[in-house]
Parts: C-alpha cells; structure tokens; sequence
C-alpha cells in the first residue's frame, strides 16, 4: 500500500545544557538589572516623597541579590567566554561592596565612605548591561 501523507519531520534535537545555562543567565541579567532599576526608582522616592520607601528599598535588596552569584554558576556550566566570567564575578563583589558601604555608614571614622554606595549601585547597574549586551551576543553566536 502507498501512503502519500507526507512523512512527519524528525523531532528536534534536545537544547544542550550549555545553552540553556547561557539563556538563563541573560535572563538572570535582565532581571536583576530591572531589579537595580527599581533600586533607584524606591531610594528617589524614599528622598523626594517619603522617607517610608526607605523600607521598600532595603526589604527588596534581598529578593535578587543572590541572582549574582547565579550568574556567575550559569557562567561557568554555560562556558561563556572569559569576559562574562569576569564581569559576572565582578556583579558579586559589587553586591559586596553595596552591602560594605552601608554598614559603614554608622563608623565615625569611615562613615564618608558609605557616600560610595550609589556609585558602586551604578557600577552594578553597567556591569549588567554590560552582561547582557555580551549574553546575547554570545547566544547569536
């Protein structure tokens, strides 16, 4: 017997983990530099309208902090190139530093030194765009 369906087309090959680890950690990139961008939007808030976002600003840190360090794992598995392993480390010491500069606030001697803690927050905000620009470019590759 002849059966003139069309044969059905073989099924697509799994997605290697390497690439899916290098998709999430886009996506991971993204989210936290969104996240940072909410960082800004709560600390201009808390100084311009009410010093109650101060609250917001603080409890939310915690929701995505740990997505650096995410990064950096999926960096790895993903064998992204030396650049993106650089600049995802550096997303973990920067997170660090955020943390660095506001305990230091309350120190009498060092107390100054807290001054550097949007800066370093900017310096984070850049190395995920950063991260981003160089993910996608690796996932086109």
């Amino acid at each position: 017997m002849n059966d003139s369906s069309p044969t059905p087309a073989p099924l697509p090959a799994l997605v290697p983990y390497r690439r899916i680890a290098r998709r999430a950690a886009v996506m991971a990139s993204a989210v936290l530099a969104i996240a940072l961008l909410w960082q800004v939007v709560s600390a201009g808030a808390a100084v311009f309208v009410n010093p109650e976002w101060w609250a917001w600003h603080i409890a939310t840190v915690h929701w995505f902090d740990w997505l650096t360090v995410v990064i950096v794992v999926l960096a790895f598995v993903g064998r992204m190139s030396r650049g993106f392993k650089t600049l995802s480390g550096a997303s973990v010491f920067l997170i660090f530093l955020q943390y660095a500069t506001v305990g230091i606030r309350v120190s009498p001697t060092f107390g100054a030194v807290a001054a550097l803690h949007p800066l370093s927050g900017f310096l984070l905000f850049w190395t995920l765009t950063e991260l981003l620009r160089r993910g996608v470019r690796e996932l086109q590759a």
